[in-house]
């Protein structure tokens, strides 16, 4: 009857380490960066920015003077574009939301889009 063998044990205390992945990250490190990545995703900072400035235009419409409100042939531009600038960012942010950066899958991590890429002619 065949032995089996024994897992190798390595790490402090003879602890199973975690398998890595190709890329040398463990799913730890890779559910880590997935988050980060969310965090930091540009959908989101540029939905927030025009929020905020959607939401000042938006006070300068409501609450600015006459004068400044019809300055524009009798529409209150701050107001409109306000609305627009908030529906914008609202959508953006919306989008990362809805459609997160995800880890790669455990099959195709670390391969690649599998072109070869050529240096440029010098």
């Amino acid at each position: 009857m065949p032995e089996e063998e024994e897992p190798q044990r390595s790490g402090i205390g003879g602890r199973r380490e975690e398998p890595m992945a190709p890329t040398g990250a463990t799913e730890e490190d890779e559910a880590k960066a997935a988050r980060m990545a969310n965090r930091c995703d540009i959908r989101r900072l540029i939905g927030a920015v025009f929020v905020v400035y959607g939401l000042i235009l938006l006070a300068l419409g409501i609450f600015g003077s006459h004068a400044v409100k019809t300055k524009a042939a009798g529409i209150n531009i701050n107001l409109w574009t306000g609305i627009g600038m908030l529906i914008f960012g609202g959508l953006m942010i919306f989008w990362a939301l809805a459609r997160p950066v995800e880890p790669e899958p455990e099959e195709t991590r670390g391969q690649g889009s599998g072109r070869i890429r050529r240096a440029p002619a010098t």
